[in-house]
């Protein structure tokens, strides 16, 4: 089942390089430019009080950084492709309104340029899809990363984020002086 439909008469974008990846059976993209890195998944810390939607989290270059399920912010329901060891995560640029935050994808599967079809503001949940791309013969959805988290949700994981730093932190040894 589709997360969507397209109009045919929507207007494109130019031509961008965007990451296809596969989600919990759905083939996806999103703009090379939203992520940072792809990493593998590393060892997730668990993150006291967390909804289900967080994995947990681990540290990189000494900050936290948050692992969200992307299927359960698209929920998408069906169960994660492949093995779990070679999963991988997105992780979103540094922004100073928000923690560090990656997203869990079953695997992803290419990089290419692509023309976007741009959708419309309201046509999609929660706004979190804003277009799509051509693959082969198939229309794939593209994923905005800015718009997958509400402004409630952003400052749940701000409160957990500061939560795990605090946590970190009451562990640390001291410096020997």
């Amino acid at each position: 089942m589709p997360l969507w439909v397209m109009p045919s008469d929507t207007p494109r974008e130019a031509s961008l390089p965007v990451l296809v990846m596969r989600v919990s059976g759905q083939t996806l993209a999103i703009r090379q430019r939203e992520v940072a890195e792809i990493l593998p998944v590393p060892r997730l810390s668990p993150v006291p009080e967390a909804p289900p939607i967080v994995l947990g989290a681990f540290h990189l270059g000494g900050e936290p950084v948050l692992v969200l399920r992307l299927a359960s912010l698209l929920g998408l329901s069906r169960p994660p492709e492949g093995n779990p060891l070679y999963h991988h995560l997105l992780l979103l640029p540094e922004h100073p309104a928000r923690p560090r935050l990656a997203f869990l994808a079953d695997r992803v599967t290419d990089t290419l340029m692509a023309e976007p079809t741009v959708l419309p503001r309201g046509e999609s949940f929660n706004d979190c899809i804003d277009g799509d791309i051509r693959v082969d013969a198939a229309l794939v959805p593209l994923v905005a990363a800015d718009r997958l988290l509400t402004a409630h949700e952003a400052a749940r994981m701000a409160a957990f984020a500061a939560r795990s730093a605090a946590r970190d932190a009451a562990f640390a040894t001291p410096d020997p002086a």
